[in-house]
């Protein structure tokens, strides 16, 4: 017999979903306030396989700045789908596939390009009714293809 899922998982399933990609919008057009206004005031950040670096608990200030650096002269495209979400009271979890092109303007084309493939996992809290913010961000890499000189993050900038 089917049983239909309850209207307020829907509304928030919904909400994560729109989270996870205004907050990958607002990297690619560089609107830092917006990018903070989708974070938790800390973050659990682990991405470990793409830069080598210890994952840790970081402020939503400190992740800025080091997207801010690491992005700086960039055109990115963060293309994100496949998404999985699990709610539990106020707090949420999403998994999904993701695609991000880099592109730097400034080198020779064929050396321009970095881009990657694979997962992330978001942990999400709500904050105030209907506003999901991040809380926590791992990537894990399936695919890296281009030149790693375009983007600083495999030398651990951003």
């Amino acid at each position: 017999m089917y049983e239909p899922p309850e209207i307020r998982w829907i509304v928030d399933r919904a909400a994560v979903i729109d989270a996870i990609g205004a907050f990958a919008n607002a990297m690619d057009a560089k609107d830092w306030q917006k990018v903070r206004s989708h974070l938790a005031d800390e973050i659990d950040i682990d991405y470990s396989e793409f830069r080598g670096e210890t994952p840790r608990r970081i402020t939503a200030e400190e992740y800025i700045k080091q997207r801010v650096e690491g992005l700086a002269g960039l055109r990115t495209l963060h293309v994100s789908t496949n998404h999985e979400v699990t709610i539990h009271h106020n707090t949420a979890k999403c998994q999904s596939a993701y695609q991000i092109y880099r592109l730097d303007p400034s080198r020779e084309s064929g050396e321009n390009r970095l881009d990657t493939a694979g997962n992330y996992f978001h942990s999400l809290i709500q904050r105030t009714e209907g506003h999901w913010r991040i809380d926590g961000i791992k990537q894990t890499v399936v695919i890296v293809s281009g030149n790693p000189q375009v983007h600083g993050a495999l030398g651990g900038t951003s």
